[in-house]
């Protein structure tokens, strides 16, 4: 995750946002075969790299709904 993860956020912060784009694809896609059922992405800015169709954009969960559900 390291490699994907890392990587995606200083491209974000870089505005390479094609390049945060691909690399938030991976890690995801990395987490779901490793048979995670969600994914909680703690970045709003994170949320917004991918596309609001983005089919992995449903296994994400907002932070502030998360929190929300845990109380």
């Amino acid at each position: 995750m390291e490699h994907t993860v890392i990587p995606a956020t200083e491209a974000l912060s870089r505005k390479d946002m094609e390049g945060a784009c691909n690399l938030l694809r991976i890690a995801l896609q990395v987490l779901l075969v490793r048979a995670v059922n969600f994914v909680i992405l703690a970045s709003d800015e994170m949320r917004d790299v991918l596309p609001h169709d983005d089919p992995l954009l449903k296994k994400c969960i907002d932070p502030m709904d998360a929190l929300a559900r845990s109380t």
